[in-house]
């Protein structure tokens, strides 16, 4: 195949109302129901095509972050990412408007946290899924020198990032 092209393949299949599989060569099958925002009597245990579509948005940066922070010689001792999708009512149907990610970044230095600062921005300028989404994509950033401090079900919950504003859109 050529280098300036790939292609995912997967399929899905019917597995009763409201949800299908997805499924992926050498890859655990999994579920995908509708929303129950619109389906309320849909599972609320099962992953919506809408969750997913934040959940790619919010991967492909913290890969992307892994990967370019690298390339920066910048070291990170760990990173902590929320991201919110918002919905709204168009003249044919619903359709994201819009995504912000929030970036809590750990560092070991005050050099390191320059550093990241770049790769932070990099990293949301290359992302390949952001980049392809029609919704704008936004990105806040904070940088922190020092342990992670964050435990996950406070990290859920706090929206206190905004040092760094990023936007990409498509």
């Amino acid at each position: 195949m050529p280098e300036d092209k790939h292609i995912y393949e997967m399929s899905s299949r019917w597995v009763k109302e409201k949800i299908v599989t997805i499924e992926i060569d050498r890859k655990e099958t999994f579920q995908v129901a509708t929303p129950r925002d619109f389906w309320p009597d849909g599972p609320s245990d099962v992953l919506s095509p809408e969750e997913l579509f934040v959940a790619s948005a919010i991967s492909c940066y913290g890969v992307s972050l892994s990967g370019v922070s690298k390339s920066f010689h910048a070291e990170f001792s760990d990173f902590y990412i929320t991201g919110v999708g918002t919905l709204q009512k168009v003249e044919h149907g619903w359709e994201f408007e819009q995504i912000t990610l929030s970036a809590k970044i750990f560092v070991p230095t005050t050099s390191d946290k320059k550093k990241m600062a770049k790769a932070a921005e990099r990293a949301h300028s290359f992302c390949i899924v952001a980049n392809s989404m029609k919704c704008p994509v936004h990105l806040n950033c904070e940088i922190i020198v020092g342990p992670n401090l964050v435990t996950k079900s406070e990290g859920a919950e706090s929206q206190r990032y905004s040092p760094s504003h990023i936007d990409n859109q498509a």
